[in-house]
């Protein structure tokens, strides 16, 4: 019997979950080239159910951290989507069969499968709707996307259907319906527990309660994604996110708010949690956020090995905060200027200029001004002026407004 190509790579892939299986996941997965593709042995052909059924298998090692799964998702999507192409006619007179592209399609597939059945007529009700609406999302047609699913009722679909009809709906409800998009979301979570569709849909809930405000709820799911979903494949981004979002919690504010961001990093290991502080320190700098810097860095500090190049980046970040308040500007000033510089990202090394520069157009103002705190600062040669389209911008706003207040300090001073 001929073997098509989908049966052979889902062999492959199947192959792959089991040996997922056999060994834990690293907490973090590994650096270097990717994992060598898996061969293809011979195996029955299957039909469209059980090669997505397959895909999901597959993506759900990638939410546990699988790296081997993650670099064969695209062959696989590949085969599936050439097979369901070259599937007889008679094929899609099964509404399963259906149902399986429609999710396929939401799952990385692509819109080329649902081009040609959207194009056919008979496929028969929901099936018809949910096939033109999953086209116009993943085509980028959100408004027609919007019109055919927002009033989708998912409680009759299967499972994986109505999870990605879910997460779909919620995407397009986010911008405008924030609320709504949550309540689809927390839907699918429980709907699919354990799966990638989970992980998907616990990200975007913590990113849309940061949209509408809600600390409190967003605490509880960012820890409850760290213990779930700890070696996720897109747990970086998650956290680069997650510091984003909890600057705009003013977490600096006060120390209660604080706390909600050290609760959530106590899910973290020490090296973790050390990097995901000094995450937040960098984002609060960069937003202007100086009480959430001076915060993060000191807790990033105390778990930095003494003259490391996260130690060094650390210092950076809460010498920067402190030049900005007249108080710890004479300490942030001489410690940016014994940093090393080698110990400094190439990120990082446009904060450094545009902190330097600032420090001295403040030191400069201060000069030679007896009562103040500063009075004695010496200014080291003018540097130029760097421009806020080159270095961290959101630094200047801050720091100008410093200078802005000695200035008007000066000027009530002067007889």
């Amino acid at each position: 019997m001929k073997v098509s190509r989908t049966g052979r790579i889902v062999a492959a892939a199947l192959g792959l979950l089991i040996a997922g299986r056999a060994a834990p996941v690293a907490a973090e997965p590994a650096g270097g080239p990717p994992a060598a593709p898996a061969a293809e042995p011979q195996a029955p052909t299957g039909d469209p159910v059980q090669w997505v059924r397959t895909l999901q298998l597959l993506q759900d090692r990638v939410a546990a951290g699988s790296r081997a799964a993650h670099e064969s998702q695209p062959l696989l999507i590949a085969r599936i989507n050439a097979d369901l192409l070259a599937a007889p006619p008679e094929i899609w007179g099964r509404r399963s069969n259906l149902r399986a592209a429609i999710t396929f399609a939401l799952s990385g597939g692509g819109p080329s499968v649902l081009r040609r059945l959207t194009a056919q007529d008979g496929l028969g009700e929901p099936e018809a709707t949910l096939a033109r609406g999953a086209l116009a999302y993943v085509e980028g047609r959100e408004a027609e996307a919007r019109r055919l699913l927002q009033d989708v009722d998912t409680t009759d679909l299967p499972p994986t259907l109505a999870g990605a009809i879910g997460l779909t709906q919620a995407s397009l409800a986010v911008p405008d319906q924030p609320i709504r998009a949550i309540a689809l979301l927390d839907r699918v979570r429980v709907l699919l527990p354990g799966t990638l569709t989970e992980e998907g849909a616990l990200r975007r809930e913590i990113f849309t309660l940061g949209q509408i405000g809600d600390l409190k709820t967003f605490e509880a799911l960012a820890i409850q994604y760290l213990r779930r979903f700890p070696h996720s494949i897109y747990a970086g981004n998650f956290r680069q996110r997650l510091a984003y979002q909890l600057t705009q919690f003013d977490i600096g504010h006060d120390a209660e708010r604080f706390a909600t961001l050290n609760r959530i990093l106590d899910e973290l290991g020490p090296e973790s949690r050390r990097d995901l502080y000094l995450v937040v320190a960098q984002t609060a700098i960069q937003a202007g956020q100086t009480a959430a810097a001076r915060r993060a860095s000191e807790k990033a500090l105390a778990l930095c090995a003494p003259g490391s190049a996260e130690a060094t980046r650390g210092q950076l970040y809460r010498a920067a905060a402190e030049i900005v308040s007249l108080a710890t500007f004479q300490s942030g000033s001489r410690t940016l200027r014994s940093l090393d510089r080698a110990k400094l990202t190439a990120r990082d090394l446009p904060l450094l200029e545009t902190a330097l520069s600032t420090a001295e157009a403040i030191g400069r103002g201060l000069a030679g001004r007896p009562g103040l705190p500063e009075a004695d600062a010496a200014a080291k040669p003018a540097r130029a002026a760097p421009d806020p389209a080159d270095g961290p911008a959101s630094l200047i706003p801050k720091a100008q407004a410093t200078i802005d207040r000695i200035d008007l300090m000066l000027s009530k001073a002067t007889p």
